[in-house]
């Protein structure tokens, strides 16, 4: 069979632009929830997020962290009127992106890639508001003039990162809320193995720390409603909610065959991957955790592992009462009680919605790379629910096979397996 391999890898978090950065926040078990800054949160039941940390997003920025893109600049002319530089998930997704193509050595003869990307839902500009309102009503007619510009394009980050690229293969844009990272990189795995792609940029970018996001989250009383520095507590006893994120991560995916052929250093490699849905509720889990076990066993049947092949999983691990309990439950029935380390990095650098998987795929080749297993930021007490061996700061152990688990609203599953390079 085609084994997919991974061959770059791009990362912006609460740690900072980088992959460097974000392991070496890992690393030293930092977690960056703190209060909102890019807007005025005051009076909003949340006020804490995982940020990250920029002035204005703006040409100068981009240039701070990429260079000159060249011939490129001109391309960002027509995303500017577009406003993705004032949807943020846009500007994440570009520099994740960037930093794993350089990283695989990509460039002249590989514009054919094709690219599948996660991305949260529209984002609304609520300054745009003001001039929409016609007594006490939104007039929709006015959107698109005179500057006006309600929302983006869902699949603008897309656009973005394709044209800077200048990537001519296909393109799939990923909605499917907190799975929707895990499934993209599984969705570029299996174009590689079947032979539909040659090499595939894939990943994922969100933001939902402004009004709307922050505010929609609140109601649905997702978040925790604690506005503390350790307000996401994955698998602890206290645990009481979810803290959001934003950032990116991206990869470059290609054939086993295809990276050796051009001397290409690889970081990981795709064993197996598998999909469920729970057909439950909107936005909980099947308290059982059934459909997340069977999205685990599907990863195993096609990495042809048994479950004593795994050494790590990087769990969804909201920090939510209901999430945690039933993941644990999951684990269990097919590791074992407290038999694999489990770990979540929500505490770290929050949930990154659409991004989660991604980001956390990329936070499991840390334990490739430095032989290194990240901790749970802020878990302190185990819930006697929750049977699993929690890895509380961050663990030394040299891991041939690590999983990943992404479960998102409306009961969509994915599991990833990663295995270290042969």
């Amino acid at each position: 069979m085609t084994r997919a391999v991974i061959t770059g890898v791009g990362a912006v978090s609460a740690f900072g632009i980088g992959v460097p950065a974000l392991f070496d926040g890992l690393a030293d078990g930092r977690s960056y929830i703190a209060p909102v800054r890019s807007f005025d949160a005051a009076a909003f039941d949340t006020r804490v997020a995982c940020e990250v940390a920029n002035g204005d997003i703006g040409r100068g920025w981009l240039r701070a962290h990429l260079g000159d893109l060249g011939d490129a600049e001109t391309v960002l002319d027509g995303y500017e009127r577009a406003g993705a530089w004032r949807d943020r998930k846009c500007m994440f997704a570009l520099l994740a992106a960037v930093e794993a193509w350089r990283m695989a050595g990509c460039g002249q003869g590989d514009d054919e890639a094709s690219m599948v990307m996660a991305l949260g839902l529209e984002q609304a500009f609520l300054d745009d508001f003001g001039p929409m309102f016609s007594g006490q009503a939104i007039d929709w007619s006015v959107e698109g003039q005179a500057g006006i510009r309600f929302r983006s394009d869902v699949d603008l980050g897309a656009r973005l990162v394709g044209d800077v690229l200048g990537l001519v293969g296909q393109t799939v844009v990923n909605a499917s809320a907190c799975a929707a990272g895990g499934l993209a990189i599984a969705h570029a795995a299996s174009l590689i193995e079947r032979g539909a792609a040659s090499i595939v940029l894939c990943g994922g970018a969100d933001s939902m720390v402004n009004p709307f996001g922050l505010g929609g989250m609140s109601r649905l009383g997702a978040p925790s409603p604690r506005n503390d520095s350790d307000a996401c507590r994955p698998f602890d006893l206290r645990r009481d909610g979810l803290v959001i994120g934003e950032g990116a991560a991206m990869f470059v995916i290609e054939s086993e065959q295809r990276a050796a052929s051009r001397g290409a250093r690889v970081l990981a490699r795709v064993l197996g991957y598998g999909s469920t849905q729970d057909a439950y509720r909107v936005t909980a889990p099947r308290p059982d955790g059934a459909a997340a076990q069977r999205a685990m066993e599907l990863a195993l049947r096609r990495a042809q592992l048994s479950s004593q092949d795994v050494g790590y999983i990087n769990a969804h691990g909201t920090g939510t009462p209901l999430n945690d309990v039933a993941e644990a439950r999951a684990i269990a029935a097919v590791f074992g009680p407290g038999a694999v380390p489990v770990s979540s990095v929500k505490g770290a650098i929050g949930h990154l919605m659409a991004a989660s998987g991604a980001i956390e795929a990329a936070a499991c080749l840390l334990a490739f790379e430095r032989n290194l297993l990240p901790g749970t930021a802020n878990h302190r007490d185990l819930d006697p629910q929750c049977e699993v061996d929690v890895i509380r700061a961050p663990r030394a152990a040299a891991v041939d096979v690590v999983l990943s688990n992404s479960f998102g609203f409306g009961g969509q599953n994915v599991s990833l397996i990663l295995g270290r390079p042969a």
